[in-house]
């Protein structure tokens, strides 16, 4: 599997009907409101992540994001694949996502 996803690949895997679960692990304060958020994700505090991730569903890829795409993420997908969960990060992070959505 892949270490990350571009942001291209990503709206594509959001517009199938694939099962994934984004989740943006920003830490809390880094987290702003940017006009064009990914559809669907959720926020988690990546400080809590061995208390979430016991609750995240096996089956489906696990998509996590930060602010530059860096060590918070980097971070959470090396955790939530030594769990087993099939996790990659967005390349770029949500800056990343940004600059793509007003291209588009």
């Amino acid at each position: 599997m892949e270490d990350t996803i571009s942001p291209a690949d990503l709206e594509k895997l959001l517009a199938g009907d694939a099962d994934v679960t984004v989740l943006d692990v920003r830490r809390r304060e880094h987290r702003t409101d940017v006009e064009h958020p990914i559809p669907g994700a959720e926020w988690k505090d990546p400080e809590g992540i061995a208390e979430w991730s016991e609750d995240l569903s096996a089956g489906g890829e696990i998509i996590v994001f930060c602010v530059h795409g860096h060590n918070v993420s980097q971070g959470a997908r090396d955790f939530l694949r030594e769990r087993g969960h099939r996790a990659r990060i967005v390349d770029g992070g949500i800056e990343a996502w940004e600059a793509f959505s007003t291209r588009s």
